[in-house]
This record gives C-alpha cells, structure tokens and sequence, in this order.
C-alpha cells in the first residue's frame, strides 16, 4: 500500500512559502514509500545542537564505507536550514509541518546519500562551496517578520536547496544504465551546474531583500518620527477640537511603535549575544573531524576512566595526555562527536579548541565566555540571562568570576554539561591556572557538569593542585599502535589514490607500511611527514633509499624541508614572507588576505596590483607541506602543526637555513607597520565616508511642551509612546535618499571583498602596535593620527564614553590590554584625574609591569602615585619594579592608607617577600611603623603568615 504523503498546504493563500511547498511536495513525490515513512519520522528540530548532532551520525555511517570524516563540510547549510526552520513557522504559523518538512527533507537527502560514497563526497564538496551562499540568522532575525520580501526571498532559497536535494535522490535512484550514460557524457559539477546557479542567485537575492529590508526600516523609523513631531507641535486648541482624530493617529503610532521596539529587542538580544562571544569556536573542530580517520581513536571508549568519567561514577574530570604529534586534538574531536550522538535532548556540549595561532583563543575569558554562548540560543535568551548579559556589557571590564557565576547558572539550567578543552598547554601559564582555577570551582559547586581536557603531559602541574581526583588518560604508544597502523595504511592508500606515491614494485608498499609503522614512535604527525619524504623519491630505488635514512627526529625532518624550498630558490623570498606572516598573524589569515600583505612594502602610498602574487593555491607544495591550507570557507593559511610554529621561531636553525627564522617581536611590529600602511593608502581615501549619526529627540517631553502638563493627548501619548527616543525625523522622509544612504553603508562591505587584507588591518592594527615608538616606527605620525583623531576603515576595541575624556577610556583599556604605545600615548595627554592614575599605576605595580610603571614615571606622576605603587609591588612580591620605583624617589615610610593599608615594609612582610624586605630595610624602611586601623606591623603580619626568614630579618632590624 502507498505511504501517503505529508501533507503540504498549498494554494494562492501561501504567499511568500509558495516555493517552499512546492519543492517540499516534489521531493516527496520522487519518494519511495519507505522513504516517505522516514521522513515523516523526522520530525521538527528540538535540539540546538541538531545540525551537529546529524554531520557527526553522518561521518559515522559514511566512515564505515571510506577512511576520513567529510560530513562536517555540510556543516554551515545544515546549521542555517536549521536556523531558518526554527523562524519559518513564525510566518507559517498556521502550518508549523512546513518547517519539519524543510528540516526533514534535506536530513532525509544526506541520509540516501551517505550509502552512495561517491556522491556522498562530491554532494559534501559542493555544499561546502555552497556555505558562502547561506545568510546568517544573526542578519535577518530582526528583518522577517514585517518583510513579506524578505519571508519570500529566504523561503525561495531553501527551496532551492531542497530541489537539489531532489536532484541529488533522483540522480542516486537512477537505473545503473542510464547512471552509467550520463556518467560519461557529464561530471557531476555539470549536471549539478544549474542547481549551484539558482543556490548562488537566489543567496544573492535573499542578501538583496536584507538591505532592501533594512531601508524600509529606516525609512518606517523616519515616518513614525515624522508622526510623532506632528502629534507633539500641534496647537493645544486644535488637538483638544479633534481628540477623536488623534487618538487614531496615536493608535497608528502605537503600532509602529510596537514594530520598533520588536526589532530592537531582537536586535539588542542579537547584539548582547555577539558581545558576550564572537570567537569562531566551530571551525578547529570541524577541521580535527576532517583528519579523522574510520575505527582511529576509538580505544578511549573501552577504557574504565571514560566509562567512570561519562557515567558520573568517578571525577568530573578526563584528563587526555600525550606527547606532541600523538593525535590529541583528533581524539577530543572524535569524543566530541561520541557525545554529541549520545547525549540527551537537555544535556549540553560545548567545547574550545585553543590555536597558536590565534591569540584570541589564548585568554581564559575567551574560553569562558565562548562556552557560556554556546549554552545560550539566541531564539529562546532567558529573560534572567538577557538581564545579567546587559549588566556585564555596561562594564568597561568585567572579571573572570562574573563570567564565571553567569555560567554557572547555565550549567544549573541543563542537564548534564560537557565542556571539552583541547590543547590547554598552548596558553600561557596565568591563563591556563585562572582557566583550571574557574574549572575546579564549578566542578565543586554544581552538579551534572563533565570536563575533558587534552594537553600535553607538562599541564599535570597545574591540575594536581586544583582538582582532588582526576580522571587520566595516556597517549601512550602502546595505546596507539592499532591506530598508528591504520592511520599508515589509510594515509598510503591515499597518497596513492592522489598520485603522490608511485611503486613500481607493489611489494615495495609493505616496506614502506612497516618502516613507517616501526618509526612513528606513537606520532601521528611524523608519520605525515615521514611519508613525505618517501613521496619526494622518483623511483622504487629512490623510495628504498628514502627508508633507509628516515630523519632521526621533527626537527630534522623540518630541516630537510627547509632546504628543499632553499635548494629551489625560485619561491623561498615568497615562503620567507608568507611564514613572517604566518607566525606574526593574530588569527590564522586567508589565502586572499596574505596573498595582499605580502605585496605591501612600508609606507607605500598606494595598492600595486602588479606586485601581487598570481595565485596563491599552490603555497602548500612551495612551503613543502609546512604550511596547510584549511577546508573550510574563506581558507586559511597556518603552519601543519604548532611544532613547525615553534620551530621557525624559536628553534636553533642551521646557518644556510636562518632567512626562515622569524623574530616574533620583529615580525609583530613589522605587522603593524603594513597594517597602518595599508590603512592609510590612497586608494581608499576618497572611497569611504562616515555617515552621519542622527540626533535622538524624545517625543513624550516635546508632546508635553506643546501640549502643556495635564491634557488627555498628553496621557495618551505618554501611555503610547514607549521610547526612550528616536533618529531626528528629516522634513520629507524620502525612501530612495535613505536606499542611497546604504548604498553608501554596503560601500564598505563591497570595498572588503576587493581588498580583502583591509578587514584584518582594520581589525588588528591596534594589537600589532603594542610596541611602537616614535623614532623606531616609520608610520608612527599616521598611526598618532589614528589614535587622536580617529579613522574611517580603523575599528577601535575601548567603547567611547560621553561620561569620561576619550584619553582616559584609551587609558583604562590599554592598561587592561598592556598596549604600551597606546600607554605612552594617553599619559601624555596632560589633566587626567590622578585618582585614575593612582589607581591603574597600582594595579600595574601589583602585576610586576615594569614597563607600564616606566611610562607612568616618564610621563609625570606625583609623589602619591609613587608611594602608593611601592606598596603595591612589595606586596606582589616584585623586586624589579620596587627597585625602579626606590630610584625614582619613592618615599619607603610613606604611610599606609585609611582601613586596612600597609606600608611598603608591612605589605612586603605579610607577602613573605624577603627579598624586598631587605632591599626595603636597606633603604631606611622603619621596621616598627605603626600599622593601620585593622591592620598588621611588619612583624605581626610576618608572623600571622608563617614566613619565618622574614620574622628573623626583621627581628634582627630591631622589631617589637
């Protein structure tokens, strides 16, 4: 008996979900009867995590038929299929099937296609091509509900995708003959050509209405303006005459009134959201899930340590340890994916993956803040989290237990709560102990929380002391020998496949499986390099002789590469650029984006197109393999393993090698000088142009000042008007002025895509200038210019206050961010309040920053500002900083502050500093000055501390 199909509302009345229902019902008309009975299985989306969730059940029914994981690549139009089926029934709402139907749908197309491997991995690139198409949630969330243009636009893209989607099953479902026909005469980047053309088009579209859809806002804001100046300067007399008439006119402003403040809500839920955490925390993982390879990593199930760890039978810790190069990251990633299968609808994952080279993923708030957004969906923002996102976001800085108390609450809000950790030995160590510090607090105050963290063998120091009993691990060879095999025989019968490996002697591919096998010594990343080596050979002899003079270590290996690029001259200038860039770059950059930098000499007035290099696809093979370029879109460019990072900058290269040595503190500032450069070129001078910001007027007090206090209209239009204000309305707000306007706004976005180097300069010109000086920076006039005066392309990341100077909020951020230029910059602009002064040269003392305290005396400070900061470095232990502070003339009696102060000598003493207690006592410090109210002497507070060498010293200086 035929499965019915699901029923599809179709009709004149569907509107804007015509194309929509129309595609839906001819997927399912190509349908079998058991397909259609899975797809109305599916379902609606109920899990956040669903797209995930589905690439990960993906790889692994793919795997089973081929080694490696590319689900993940379908990873970015699954997510926004997702994002747009959890809204589309806000515009459907008569028919909520349609959104199981578009979910369902596609879901159902992968699943067919994970049976046919072929397809399956030309369907993955295709979509992955695709993923640039796709808009983001975060453009339209507050748009779709009053644009039936834009409800169309975005029902007519997916659509799209569920067409070729249709394609997809129809092609899978052929008989083998005529499979075979078409075959031959078409590749399936042909017969699938037109679906790729209507995707590309109809994104393009959707992008079109968004802006469209943002202008009639605009221009909707401008006549509710309009309204409400009209209904506030009316004369009293008349609207007293016509009440009737404005109440209807106020009922129409209401309106659009409630229309407003819809679309801010939204918008500032979106905008908190983006603020609380933009850090790309998806991309690491999906590049690890690529690496995978099928039955590898595996083992960790079957251990007991997991099974206690993931039953909540033993620690709330996993810790995964192993040496470098030992698959750590791919083994995090592959638990990622075993939980995220596994785990409950109201259980949460969430995870970090730290890279070397993006600083950003450095910082302990970082991480923080990035597993709290990925707790928190911003379609259902709980009102409680909105509140305290809102209170966090007023604060100049916020520390790290704020952020850690509101993730506390979401952990307490979920079920159980993984957070996953990779690569925590990349940070540095007051990083990575205020992390653990934050970690082994919510370990003891909540409960259901599970925490994974793989890291080098070096971290165990810092975890013993944090959490009573862990969960370990080892990395050790015996662990992989199984996995070290099969990662051998897939990575051979790959580089065979691709043409890399040629044996004349198939008996020859045995040797070359054992002796790598025999040599990876548990590491899966020599065993990629070492390979390497053998696929250089031109010959069966050249392979047998590659074998028997494997290097003897990875830093011999990345020698032997090195000289390779060398021994071919023609590319090393480009590869020494390009790894300057590579190392120095603050985020990992785009092909596009080095392939601009490294044609910008210093100071260089404008672009020179002639200089730019043809094609930068081919970097890998110029590199040797010691750079790799990442799948997912836009690529980017970074070094195959941090280990290669830290060879080219720290390690001790052989003389011929040492042009591929890179300073990083030289490479840096370098950085910045292009950066700053390429800001100021004249190609963009005449381009871009700031828009105006409007005027805010308050409709409620102008009505009142027309109307007078006590008239009828007057409480009707307070009752109605719920704004705290709005844009000055113009006279004769005019549609197409204000599309003209945006035209101007998308300018930038245009001036992005063709020149693409000028979003990161924009972005990180301030971080790379930390170290400028003028007389040692060639552009340090322009960036002077930057900072003062501010600039049209250049982002600032201190939030301007019309409450404080702006020297002083530049002041407050580079203190937090230790932007020494930026410091020198705001202490030499003279009438700063010195209770600021104070304050930030204190909390420098108290963090050992002998360069900020050098500033802060070159620029000026009082005795004050002196005296208080030798308190504070005595009392964090930091000899450097008192001894510059003594030289500058620092009084070592000053007395101690109000409640609770110490002197330099008391402060020092409590601190068990006896260092500084000597270098204090030989400046004349008085060992019995009195203490403060609720304070402690010198000796009192020695001795409550339990440093006895102090206690001694100061006895013996005479102390009572």
């Amino acid at each position: 008996m035929e499965v019915a199909r699901a029923p599809v509302p179709h009709g004149a009345s569907a509107g804007p979900r015509k194309s929509l229902e129309d595609a839906i019902q001819d997927f399912q008309a190509i349908l079998t009867d058991d397909q259609r009975q899975k797809l109305s299985s599916i379902g609606a989306i109920q899990d956040p995590d669903t797209a995930m969730i589905f690439t990960a059940q993906l790889d692994r029914d793919n795997q089973l038929k081929k080694g490696r994981g590319i689900a993940c690549r379908l990873s970015s139009v699954l997510q926004s299929v997702q994002t747009f089926s959890t809204v589309v029934d806000t515009f459907v709402s008569s028919h909520p099937q349609i959104a199981a139907l578009v979910w369902g749908s596609i879901k159902l197309a992968m699943l067919i296609a994970v049976n046919y491997t072929s397809y399956f991995e030309a369907l993955s690139v295709l979509f992955m091509e695709l993923s640039k198409q796709c808009p983001r949630f975060a453009e339209y969330q507050a748009l779709y509900m009053t644009s039936t243009r834009l409800q169309k636009a975005l029902c007519d893209f997916h659509a799209s995708i569920i067409r070729c989607c249709k394609h997809v099953v129809e092609a899978i479902q052929r008989p083998w003959r005529k499979q075979l026909r078409i075959a031959f005469f078409k590749s399936f980047e042909q017969e699938f050509e037109p679906d790729v053309n209507d995707i590309q088009r109809l994104g393009k579209e959707v992008k079109d209405e968004i802006n469209l859809a943002k202008a009639q806002i605009d221009h909707q804001e401008q006549v509710l303006q309009e309204k409400e100046r009209v209904a506030a300067s009316k004369q009293r007399s008349r609207l007293r005459k016509f009440i009737p008439k404005v109440e209807s006119e106020l009922d129409t402003i209401k309106e659009l009134q409630i229309q407003r403040s819809t679309r801010r809500s939204m918008k500032e839920r979106q905008r908190l959201l983006e603020s609380l955490s933009s850090h790309d925390y998806v991309t690491p993982f999906q590049e690890a899930r690529k690496k995978h390879k099928y039955s590898t990593a595996e083992w960790i199930f079957t251990t007991p340590e997991f099974t206690r760890w993931y039953d909540g039978t033993g620690s709330v810790l996993l810790w995964c340890s192993g040496k470098i190069g030992s698959g750590k990251t791919i083994l995090c990633a592959n638990v990622i994916n075993h939980v995220l299968i596994e785990k409950n609808r109201d259980d949460r994952a969430a995870f970090f993956f730290l890279q070397y080279d993006n600083s950003d993923s450095l910082t302990a708030e970082t991480i923080i803040r990035s597993i709290i957004r990925q707790s928190t969906d911003a379609t259902t923002l709980p009102e409680h989290v909105e509140y305290q996102l809102r209170e966090l976001d007023r604060k100049y800085f916020v520390q790290l237990q704020d952020w850690a108390f509101l993730l506390r609450q979401r952990i307490e809000h979920s079920g159980i709560f993984f957070i996953f950790i990779d690569g925590l030995d990349e940070c540095d160590t007051a990083e990575r102990r205020a992390l653990l510090e934050v970690l082994s607090s919510l370990a003891i105050t909540t409960l259901g929380l599970r925490i994974f963290i793989a890291s080098r063998d070096s971290v165990y120091v810092d975890l013993k002391g944090r959490f009573s009993h862990i969960e370990h691990v080892s990395m050790a060879p015996v662990n992989l020998a199984s996995d070290i095999r099969i990662y051998v025989e897939a990575t051979v019968q790959e580089r065979m496949r691709d043409g890399d490996l040629v044996c004349g002697d198939t008996r020859l591919l045995n040797d070359i499986r054992d002796t790598l096998t025999r040599h990876a010594d548990g590491m899966f990343l020599w065993v990629t390099f070492l390979i390497n080596e053998v696929c250089i050979a031109s010959c069966d002899d050249d392979i047998r002789q590659s074998l028997r003079s494997l290097p003897k270590d990875l830093e011999e290996t990345f020698a032997r590469a090195l000289s390779r690029i060398l021994f071919r001259q023609k590319k090393a200038e480009l590869v020494q650029k390009v790894f300057r860039w590579v190392a120095a770059a603050k985020r990992p950059l785009t092909l596009d984006e080095i392939r601009e930098a490294v044609s910008i000499d210093v100071g260089q007035p404008y672009l020179k197109t002639e200089r730019l290099v043809r094609e930068m696809s081919p970097i890998v093979l110029w590199c040797e393999n010691l750079l790799q370029v990442t799948e997912e879109q836009p690529q980017s460019l970074q070094f195959a393993h941090s280990t290669i990072h830290d060879f080219i900058t720290k390690g001790d290269l052989p003389i011929q090698l040492s042009d591929f040595h890179v300073d990083l503190e030289v490479a840096d500032h370098f950085a910045g000088e292009i950066c700053i450069t390429y800001l100021h070129l004249n190609n963009f001078k005449t381009t871009v142009a700031r828009r105006p910001q409007p005027l805010r007027v308050n409709p409620v007090a102008m009505a009142g000042t027309a109307l007078g206090q006590g008239s009828k209209v007057t409480e009707l239009t307070t009752r109605f008007v719920d704004v705290l204000g709005c844009p000055k309305a113009k006279a004769n707000p005019d549609l197409a002025g204000t599309l003209i306007s945006y035209d101007r706004a998308d300018g930038l976005d245009r001036l992005q895509q063709n020149h693409p180097f000028l979003k990161y300069a924009a972005k990180h010109w301030v971080s790379h200038t930390a170290n400028f000086q003028k007389g040692r920076s060639s552009t340090w006039s322009l960036w002077y210019q930057i900072t003062t005066n501010g600039h049209a392309l250049a982002h600032v990341p201190w939030q301007e206050s019309i409450f404080q100077r702006n020297e002083e909020v530049i002041l407050i951020w580079n203190h937090q961010t230790h932007h020494y230029a930026l410091l020198r910059y705001a202490n030499s602009v003279p009438g700063l309040p010195e209770l600021k002064r104070i304050e930030l040269m204190r909390t420098s003392a108290s963090e050992g920053d002998d360069e900020a305290i050098a500033i802060f005396l070159d620029a000026g400070c009082s005795m004050v500002c002196i005296d208080r900061a030798l308190q504070a470095a005595s009392a964090g232990g930091h000899i450097q900083v008192v001894e510059r502070l003594l030289n500058a003339g620092a009084n070592v009696n000053a007395a101690a502050a109000a409640d609770r102060g110490r002197t330099a000598l008391q402060a020092a003493s409590e601190g068990g500093h006896i260092q500084i207690v000597e270098r204090l006592l030989d400046a004349g410090a008085n060992v019995n000055a009195a203490a403060a109210r609720y304070g402690r002497t010198a000796l009192q507070a020695a001795s409550e501390g339990g440093h006895i060498q102090v206690v001694k010293r100061l006895l013996n200086a005479g102390a009572k």
